[in-house]
């Protein structure tokens, strides 16, 4: 009688493999949760600011209608009242607080790069977790400044094109020059130049101090420095213009971003001062004569300037970001690794 046959022992399945660590891909999603109270309120800020901008860019050419002026059956305002009308100066205010706003949006990033998106972490230790799971401190910082860069960028640029975008629909009359501080910054790549050069220098004020306020408090003082820093030296950033005219200095400077006018004496002098800048005629004619006044000079930068000078300073802003930020990385490798 033959032995029963053995039953045939089923191979062993393989071990499954180890989960891959995500690595640094994986990092996004992770920033996004944990800063997604944020992300919200940023969201928030840029449909608030989109529908304030299209409600501005709708407004334009009521308040552009409401400075025409006519006779009393024109429907229009009586051209004997003041230029100056309701919707005219709401439109204008209002163009006003918008360009401030996202100007100055720098100083909200760096504050909060500065408190919570470094600072907090550093502080409560909580970062301590994240480099035991296989993430290295340098692609933990790659990964916490990518993403708000990418975020910032995007925001930055929809709200300036929008903010120029309202701007057209009305007149100059209604709205700030382009020069002004605020203006400058919000029509431009500039303001985004600024803004992740906020990300950057609250980066380095979390990693340096790390601990939430003090680095929140030394990452604003440093982008408002910076950003007043800007706004001082603008003007040489591109070569000006330099005009003289027989006639006054008025008619060189008009719309144009004056920085120097005055008047030619019979020697080719320059004076800066403006004599008899109060007579007008056979007075202004005679008081020239006496005070050997020949023309006028004026030293400004006009309209087509605007881009030159916009790529000129976003090009040394955003060098400046790049030394920051490689500065943040050499910090963390010496402090925390």
């Amino acid at each position: 009688m033959s032995a029963p046959a053995t039953p045939a022992v089923p191979a062993a399945s393989p071990a499954p493999a180890a989960p891959a660590s995500r690595g640094l891909h994986g990092l996004p999603w992770a920033v996004l949760r944990l800063h997604r109270g944020a992300l919200l309120v940023a969201l928030a800020f840029v449909a608030a600011g989109i529908a304030a901008l299209v409600w501005l860019h709708a407004a334009g050419p009521e308040a552009v209608r409401s400075l025409s002026c006519g006779s009393p059956d024109s429907g229009l305002r009586p051209c004997l009242e003041s230029t100056t009308t309701s919707a005219a100066a709401e439109y204008g205010g209002s163009m006003s607080t918008a360009a401030t706003l996202i100007a100055w949006l720098p100083f909200a990033v760096a504050v909060y790069a500065g408190a919570v998106l470094i600072g907090r972490e550093l502080e409560r230790g909580t970062v301590a977790l994240a480099w035991t799971q296989s993430v290295t401190p340098p692609r933990w910082l790659a990964a916490k400044l990518l993403l708000p860069a990418v975020l910032i960028t995007s925001g930055m640029a929809l709200l300036s094109l929008l903010y120029r975008w309202a701007r057209s629909s009305g007149t100059e009359a209604l709205v700030d020059e382009w020069y002004y501080d605020d203006v400058f910054r919000a029509l431009g790549l500039v303001g985004i130049a600024y803004t992740l050069c906020g990300l950057a220098i609250g980066a380095l004020a979390g990693l340096l101090l790390r601990r939430a306020l003090p680095a929140a408090g030394l990452a604003f003082l440093a982008t408002v420095f910076l950003t007043v820093l800007g706004d001082r030296h603008r003007e040489k950033l591109w070569p000006a213009t330099d005009r003289t005219t027989t006639g006054s200095a008025s008619e060189l400077t008009n719309g144009v971003w004056q920085l120097e006018n005055g008047v030619l004496s019979t020697s080719g002098q320059r004076i800066a001062e403006t004599p008899c800048w109060d007579q007008y005629g056979e007075a202004l004619a005679q008081c020239r004569s006496q005070e050997g006044i020949t023309g006028a000079y004026a030293v400004f930068h006009p309209s087509s300037h605007f881009w030159p000078l916009q790529l000129v300073e976003t090009g040394v802003v955003l060098a400046l970001t790049a030394v920051l930020t490689a500065a943040a990385f050499v910090v963390l490798r010496r402090r925390h690794t």
